[in-house]
């Protein structure tokens, strides 16, 4: 009998509790990768990324290189980043600007929307070879764009992008309703960087609110405020006061709303501590949003929401404006990319606070991501010791909600509902193998 069939997939996942094996196991890593991340719709990139005819970047997902390109008539495309001749890849840099794409094995040449041009001495091959074959680069099955977030997906099957997403498209909607333009854009290039851990232990964590008044306590200072995440340097909100000895903080942090959706998706509240913004800068954001919206300006002006976390690998961080996609390498091994997003149309003062921002925390050296990324590490090599099998998620089990993951929830605090819930999402997709 086959260890991890269904029954033995399930077995990994308790109400309260998973086994060590869902973290660590290869084997169950890569069914993940046939039958999660081959399956379902992924994060490619956004529309921003490759403004002009020409522009590419170069990235992953399910672990398959791609290309994400804007063609000659400036519209989008994915394709494999693999020659049809010999196999090898026809494009290294991370991001550029080209006419074509030329493989540097035997100088095969593809346009950027993936169309094979010509090959080198073609006299070589049988005539009228190079015309009848399909020789173009390979597209992805599926690619969809919503609001500028490009979505692919490695299958044909599947429900399409707006099922999948279902209420969470609120929370994107939510983040590109605070530009002015109604457009965000990343212009000022990604980070990039990997730890040693599973991937399923950080997208646990974007809604674990039990660990940020420990894990971060070296991100604050004497008065318990950590760094700036909203607003401009002129402006007087922005620092969140996260640790306290008093009781009233404490009860802060319990009342902070957390909830989720089908597939996974999940989300944390904004921080209760947070002050409202105001200021110099604040003022002529709002002047530029009410232009903009007129009544509704104060409503997409509110940020409601710390986290969205999609499922399985990529979420939205709305205070400091990033996008951050976490790409499972092998086992013990994912790699981070943080792509901080301009609100078009808002102050650049507002911009440049989100940099200096994202590059306290979310940088490979920032503040907040050495934290969790230590734990993560420490948590991996400590399941592969043989203390117990079993990893315990019981915070907010009297919480009333079903236990099929067929719809919303909401729950609050330091509940660990969020990994619970994508924890039963992992059942669904690994357990159906249709």
């Amino acid at each position: 009998m086959d260890r991890f069939d269904t029954n033995g997939l399930r077995g990994l996942v308790k109400a309260d509790r998973v086994h060590r094996d869902f973290y660590i196991n290869p084997e169950v890593f890569e069914l993940e990768m046939e039958r999660i991340f081959g399956r379902i719709w992924l994060f490619v990139g956004h529309t921003s990324q490759v403004p002009n005819a020409g522009d590419y970047i170069t990235t992953t997902i399910a672990r398959q290189p791609v290309i994400l390109s804007r063609d000659r008539d400036r519209k989008i495309h994915v394709v494999f980043n693999r020659c049809t001749h010999r196999g090898a890849q026809v494009c290294l840099e991370q991001s550029g600007n080209t006419q074509r794409f030329e493989c540097p094995y035997h100088a095969w040449v593809f346009n950027t929307d993936g169309k094979f041009v010509g090959a080198p001495y073609p006299k070589g091959y049988e005539e009228g070879f190079l015309e009848k074959e399909k020789l173009d680069l390979v597209k992805i099955p599926r690619m969809e764009i919503y609001r500028g977030f490009i979505f692919g997906s490695l299958s044909n099957d599947g429900p399409d992008i707006d099922e999948f997403l279902g209420p969470m498209k609120k929370h994107i909607d939510a983040f590109v309703d605070r530009a002015p333009d109604g457009e965000v854009e990343a212009c000022a290039g990604v980070f990039r960087y990997r730890y040693n851990g599973n991937w399923k232990l950080q997208m646990e964590n974007q809604t674990d609110v039990y660990h940020i008044m420990f894990t971060h306590v070296s991100t604050t200072d004497d008065d318990g405020k950590q760094f700036r995440r909203e607003g401009a340097e002129e402006d007087e909100a922005g620092k969140v006061k996260v640790l306290n000895n008093s009781q009233t903080l404490s009860d802060q942090w319990e009342k902070l709303p957390l909830g989720g959706h089908r597939h996974g998706h999940v989300y944390m509240g904004r921080f209760a501590m947070d002050k409202k913004n105001q200021g110099p800068v604040y003022d002529r954001y709002r002047l530029a949003m009410e232009k903009a919206y007129g009544a509704d300006a104060e409503k997409n002006m509110t940020v409601e929401t710390h986290n969205s976390i999609f499922y399985p690998h990529w979420s939205i961080q709305h205070l400091t404006q990033h996008i951050r996609v976490m790409n499972p390498i092998s086992v013990d091994c994912t790699e981070n990319i943080i792509i901080p997003l301009k609100l078009k149309g808002a102050p650049e003062e507002m911009w440049h606070a989100s940099l200096r921002s994202n590059n306290n925390s979310h940088s490979p050296s920032g503040m907040v991501m050495s934290d969790d990324m230590e734990v993560w590490v420490r948590c991996h090599e400590g399941l592969k010791t043989q203390s117990t099998d079993w990893v315990v998620l019981a915070r907010g089990m009297n919480e009333k909600f079903g236990d099929t993951n067929q719809g919303t929830y909401e729950s609050g605090g330091t509940s660990e509902s969020g990994a619970r819930n994508q924890q039963l999402a992992w059942v669904d997709f690994m357990c159906n193998k249709d």
